[in-house]
């Protein structure tokens, strides 16, 4: 192998080492009624840790990092806790003409929410409560429970509780993908992993994570919740899926871990190559 292939493959390698942390090894689910949130093992079902957050009839999650965000059904207020202490960390703002939140997203810097009032609008936040943006998904019917942010789109499902989810522009109006995911089931909030979407199926005995594939909209897996929570909206942890945010992110251990993993990879292709230079 010559020295470009080498360089090539020992890239190869730290593309990969980075990799494995890109898809969600847990995903964060908002519980109807309860408004407990819920850290699931996204291979497994299995409850990790829960908050009992008791602001209302719980719907949208957005976690990042140590920070998230959560809304319930009969507020307009974003809430914000710390999954690691569920500590109550109040209000992060309020969304002006609505009295009641869905599901919310994240795009690396600010907060899509939708609106559940009867609206078919969602509106772009910064965390701190700076309106930037509000736009109609036009296939959503009123009351949409599933709403996600994933490479620069916007993906909802069709109705409150609708197992159709259409691809949208960041501008929305017409969907530019109609009904890419079609359920067949009641379903409500979203996920994306990097990869694929974990979809909430809150009625389903017993309740279940539908994983569906990224690229073709096509269902790979069941996933049952331990628990009998009606789950609404999902998240991912957006700085492991989008990657860190800007000068509040603090790497991870694992993050450490591939970081140190790309370094060695690199000493050791240059001591090799100079070696061989010999």
């Amino acid at each position: 192998m010559n020295q470009m292939g080498i360089l090539r493959f020992v890239a190869a390698l730290a593309v990969a080492a980075f990799a494995v942390d890109a898809s969600a090894q847990f995903i964060y689910g908002n519980a109807a009624g309860s408004n407990t949130l819920f850290k699931y093992d996204a291979t497994t079902g299995a409850v990790v840790k829960s908050c009992p957050m008791a602001k209302g009839n719980g719907r949208g999650i957005v976690v990042v990092g140590a920070t998230t965000y959560y809304t319930v059904a009969t507020s307009n207020n974003v809430y914000k806790t710390d999954f690691a202490t569920c500590a109550d960390n109040g209000i992060a703002f309020a969304v002006a003409g609505a009295t009641g939140l869905s599901t919310i997203a994240f795009d690396g810097t600010n907060l899509w929410v939708g609106d559940y009032s009867g609206p078919n609008k969602a509106y772009l936040y910064t965390p701190t409560g700076t309106l930037l943006n509000t736009i109609t998904l036009d296939n959503c019917t009123s009351f949409c429970d599933g709403l996600e942010f994933y490479n620069g789109k916007l993906i909802s499902n069709n109705a409150d509780g609708g197992g159709n989810y259409s691809i949208y522009t960041t501008s929305g109006g017409a969907p530019t993908t109609p009904n890419f995911i079609v359920t067949g089931t009641f379903t409500t909030g979203i996920a994306f992993d990097g990869t694929n979407f974990y979809i909430s199926a809150p009625t389903a005995t017993p309740r279940a994570l539908l994983k569906y594939s990224g690229t073709t909209g096509l269902l790979l897996q069941t996933i049952n919740l331990a628990g009998a929570e009606q789950i609404e909206d999902l998240s991912a942890d957006y700085s492991i899926v989008i990657g860190p945010v800007a000068s509040t992110a603090v790497p991870t251990l694992s993050e450490w871990g591939m970081i140190l993993m790309a370094g060695l990879l690199a000493l050791s292709a240059a001591y090799f190559l100079r070696r061989r230079s010999r």
